[in-house]
């Protein structure tokens, strides 16, 4: 059970998640570049305080992976890696969560294929050869678990991880909804291995050159141009379109809100004091949040050195009487 080790101002195995186009947690391309960007100009990226989520998933790491072991018939598991794994000519780093044995000096390989009773899958039901040691990656989540493993949930890190040492194989390890623990096996992939050096040498490259990529959302928008300078810009005509659309959003977004008031002002004058209400299939709950007294406290500050953040919104003025702002 190890944090990340590898260094904060390259790519990480970990991070390849995000090139995987159904990558679902909102961490853009951008902002894991922009971060390498400010951890290459010697800034603090990291965040000291660790989601309950994540220490929940630190806390369960080695049994998940040594559960693993005892199923697919591993031996020696290292579960306590301190150094990170470094790529010998790719700009590419990991902190594998373990490393285990299948096969030692001239033993035959340990073969793996798809076990629905044991929770095992490989690729296409495939039996997959382990031979010498391979990389093992835990993941832990809510959701209910699939007999295919998503690119971005471990699979891309551990074949990153693979590269970095050189191994042939790794077991992605993942427990889904507390109980239903899942073993993914797979090979080394040479199309990955192609993949990934053009991956990883063109990010590096953007680290260099401050070259983000091409903006997937607003927010990518601000890390790109992150301050604004005193000009006026011209702007096609076929935007007008998109800041119509946005006044339009807008006016029906403030509409639903009505709506919704309205229709809790009704509700709540039909229950006054009562915290509960029944009508047709719907149950109603209106009730009363305490606080406790307490005692006044002052709030010390900490000193913060200037910055310049870039607005998240636009501020949309229709142009009357041929004014600009």
């Amino acid at each position: 059970m190890v944090g990340k080790k590898s260094p904060d101002y390259q790519l990480s195995c970990s991070g390849l998640a995000v090139f995987d186009p159904n990558y679902p947690y909102g961490l853009t391309k951008n902002e894991l570049l922009d971060r390498c960007i400010r951890a290459a100009r010697f800034e603090n990226v990291r965040d000291d305080k660790q989601p309950l989520f994540m220490r929940v998933g630190d806390v369960l790491e080695n049994p998940i992976l040594e559960e693993a072991c005892l199923r697919l018939g591993l031996k020696n598991p290292q579960l306590d890696i301190d150094e990170p794994l470094i790529h010998k000519t790719l700009p590419l780093a990991g902190s594998p969560d373990g490393i285990a044995t299948a096969t030692e000096g001239d033993e035959p390989p340990l073969v793996v294929k798809t076990d629905l009773t044991e929770n095992i899958f490989t690729p296409s039901n495939e039996e997959v050869r382990l031979i010498g040691d391979g990389i093992l990656e835990a993941k832990t989540t809510r959701d209910y678990g699939d007999d295919d493993l998503p690119d971005w949930r471990g699979k891309f890190q551990a074949q990153g991880l693979m590269e970095c040492a050189g191994l042939d194989w790794c077991a992605v390890v993942v427990l889904y909804a507390s109980t239903d623990l899942r073993v993914y096996v797979y090979e080394r992939d040479p199309e990955f291995s192609s993949w990934l050096e053009e991956i990883a040498t063109d990010f590096d490259e953007r680290i260099k050159t401050r070259n983000y990529f091409e903006p997937e959302n607003s927010l990518d928008a601000n890390i790109i141009w992150s301050e604004s300078v005193d000009k006026i810009v011209e702007l096609p005509d076929d935007i007008q379109t998109k800041v119509q659309d946005i006044q339009a959003a807008k006016r029906i977004i403030e509409n639903a809100k009505q709506i919704i008031d309205d229709s809790e002002t009704a509700i709540k004058v039909q229950m006054q004091e009562s915290d509960h209400a029944m009508v047709g299939d719907y149950q109603i709950k209106w009730g009363s949040r305490r606080y406790k007294a307490k005692p006044e406290v002052t709030k010390v500050i900490p000193a913060t050195e200037a910055r310049v953040v870039r607005n998240k919104t636009l501020t949309i003025k229709e142009i009357q009487n041929d004014d600009i702002d």
